[in-house]
C-alpha cells in the first residue's frame, strides 16, 4: 500500500458505520456509487488534455442550448401557458408560476442549475474569445452575447454572482488586469446583478432567495446536531429533512449548501478526514500545469465552490462533472495506464444511467399527474420502477393513482415495496393506513398513521389522522372490552 493508501482504512470504516445508521440504504448506495463515479472520472480524463475537443464541445453545446433558452422563453413558454392546466396541486401550480416569470431553464430542471452551467460556458468563452483571432473571435463575441442574455433570462442571483466571481479570478490568475484594475470589472458585473434585482424584485424586496437559504441552512444545522459525530447517512438527508423543518420555513430537499448538507449526512468525522488528507497532501494541491495557460479551469473549479457554497453545489450532477473536468486538467498524469479507469467507469456510467433515466420518467410522471394524464403517468411510473425497482417515488406516485380507482391490493402491493427501500417515508406510511383502516386492521393502521407522523410532524393532515387513528383505536378496544 503506497503512503497515503493509509486514508482508505479509516474511510472504509466510516462507510460501514454510516451505512448501517442510514435509514434508506438505497439512498446511501446511491450517493456512494455517484462519489465513485466522479472520482474514477478523474482518475480517467486528467491522462488526457482536452483542450482541443472542449473547444469543440463548448463551441457546439452553447450555441445548441443558447438558442433553445431562448426559443423555450418567446415561443415555447406561450404555448406552455395556453395548453397548461392548472390544478390544486404543488405540481401544476410550481410550472404555471415557473413560466409566468419568464425564468428559462434551456434542457435543464430548474433556472438556477441552468444559470451555472451558462457561467460555466460563458468563462470557457470568455477564454477562447481572448485566445483566438480572426473570424473566430466573431462566433466567441457572438456567443458570448448569446449567454450574457440567456443568464439574464434565468434571473439567477446565484448563477450571476458564481460567473462574476469566476470572471474575476480568470482575469487575475491569467494575468490580464492587476488587482488595482479589476473595479471597472466588479462595477460591470455588480451593473448586471442589479439588472436581475430589478427583473425579480417583488421577491427581491422581500429577500426571498435569501430566506430560503438561512431556512435551509438552519434546518442542515439541527440535523447535525441531532447526530454530530457520524451523521444521518450518506444520501439521506432528503429522507430526514421533513423530521427537522418547522412550519414557517421554506422546504426543500437540499440545504442549499453542499458542505453543509455533506457535514449533516456525515457528521464531523468525515470532514475532519478530508481536512486532514488534505493537509497531508497539501504539496501536491499546487497545480502542476503553468497558473495562466489554465486559468479558465483555476476560474471554474473557483466559480463552482461559490456555487457550492450558496446552492445544492454538486449534487447537481453536470456541476460536479464540470468540477471534475476541471480539476483533472490542473492535475494530469501522463504517466500510467488511463485505461484501467473504464473498468469501473463504464459500469458505473450504466449504473447510474439508469437511474437518471428512471428518476426522469418519475418525474414527468409526476408532472402529468397534475395535468390530469393520468393514462400516460402510470405508462412512465411502469417504465420508471421496472428500470429502478428501488425508486420508491415512482411505486408511491402509482399506488396513488391505482388508489383513485379504487383497486386498493395492487395500490398496497406497490406501497409495501416503497415500505422497503423507505420504510419511515411519511406519505407512504399515510397512504398505507388509509388502506389498513378500509381493511379494518386498526392496529396496523395505527402503526402507519404514527410512523407518517412522526416523520412529518408539521404536516396537518397526516397529524389530523393520526389523531382520527389513535381515536378509533381507544374507541374499539373499549368496545371489545365491554
Amino acid at each position: 500500500m503506497k503512503k497515503s493508501g493509509w486514508i482508505l482504512i479509516p474511510v472504509a470504516f466510516f462507510l460501514l458505520l454510516n451505512f448501517s445508521i442510514s435509514p434508506v440504504k438505497y439512498l446511501f448506495i446511491r450517493a456512494t456509487l455517484q462519489f465513485t463515479l466522479l472520482i474514477s472520472l478523474f482518475l480517467f480524463l486528467r491522462h488526457f488534455d482536452l483542450k482541443r475537443i472542449l473547444r469543440l464541445s463548448v463551441g457546439g453545446v452553447s450555441l445548441v442550448i443558447f438558442i433553445y433558452g431562448i426559443v423555450q422563453r418567446y415561443l415555447l413558454f406561450p404555448i406552455y401557458l395556453q395548453n397548461l392546466v392548472v390544478g390544486n396541486d404543488y405540481y401544476s401550480q410550481a410550472l404555471k408560476f415557473r413560466i409566468e416569470s419568464g425564468r428559462i431553464f434551456s434542457i435543464f430542471s430548474l433556472p438556477t442549475l441552468y444559470a451555472i452551467v451558462c457561467g460555466v460556458l460563458m468563462l470557457f468563452i470568455v477564454h477562447y474569445l481572448i485566445d483566438s483571432a480572426g473570424k473566430y473571435r466573431l462566433y466567441w463575441i457572438a456567443l458570448l452575447c448569446l449567454g450574457v442574455f440567456n443568464l439574464a433570462l434565468t434571473q439567477s442571483f446565484g448563477g450571476v454572482v458564481c460567473f462574476g466571481f469566476g470572471l474575476m479570478v480568470y482575469f487575475l490568475v491569467s494575468g490580464i488586469l492587476k488587482l488595482k484594475y479589476i473595479w471597472p470589472v466588479v462595477m460591470t458585473i455588480s451593473l448586471f446583478f442589479f439588472l436581475i434585482v430589478g427583473l425579480r424584485f417583488s421577491e427581491a424586496r422581500k429577500l426571498e432567495p435569501v430566506k430560503l437559504r438561512i431556512s435551509n441552512w438552519n434546518q442542515a444545522v439541527r440535523m447535525m446536531e441531532s447526530s454530530p459525530f457520524w451523521g444521518i447517512g450518506l444520501g439521506n438527508y432528503e429522507a430526514r429533512i421533513s423530521q427537522f423543518s418547522r412550519s414557517n420555513e421554506a422546504k426543500s430537499i437540499y440545504a442549499h449548501n453542499f458542505f453543509l448538507q455533506i457535514s449533516a449526512e456525515t457528521g464531523v468525522f468525515f470532514p475532519v478526514l478530508m481536512l486532514l488528507a488534505l493537509y497531508c497532501w497539501r504539496k501536491k494541491l499546487i497545480p502542476m500545469v503553468p497558473l495562466k495557460e489554465y486559468a479558465v479551469y483555476i476560474s471554474i473549479a473557483c466559480a463552482l465552490l461559490i456555487y457550492s457554497s450558496i446552492d445544492i453545489g454538486f449534487f447537481f450532477f453536470p456541476a460536479a462533472i464540470l468540477f471534475v473536468i476541471s480539476l483533472s486538467q490542473l492535475y494530469p498524469q501522463h504517466h500510467g495506464k488511463p485505461w484501467t479507469s473504464l473498468i469501473f467507469l463504464i459500469p458505473l456510467l450504466l449504473v447510474i444511467g439508469v437511474f437518471g433515466i428512471s428518476d426522469s420518467n418519475q418525474r414527468e410522471a409526476d408532472l402529468l399527474v397534475s395535468q390530469n394524464k393520468i393514462n400516460e403517468a402510470k405508462t412512465l411510473y411502469e417504465r420508471s420502477f421496472s428500470l429502478n425497482p428501488f425508486n420508491y417515488k415512482a411505486h408511491t406516485g402509482y399506488s396513488r393513482i391505482l388508489l383513485s380507482g379504487g383497486n386498493m391490493k395492487v395500490a398496497k402491493e406497490h406501497l409495501v415495496k416503497a415500505a422497503v427501500v423507505f420504510p419511515q417515508a411519511p406519505l407512504v406510511n399515510y397512504l398505507l393506513s388509509k388502506i389498513e383502516y378500509a381493511d379494518k386492521h386498526y392496529f396496523r393502521s395505527y402503526y402507519h398513521a404514527s410512523a407518517a407522523y412522526r416523520g412529518n410532524q408539521i404536516n396537518q393532515e397526516y397529524k389530523r389522522w393520526y389523531e382520527f387513528i389513535t381515536t378509533n383505536l381507544q374507541a374499539e378496544l373499549s368496545k371489545s372490552q365491554n
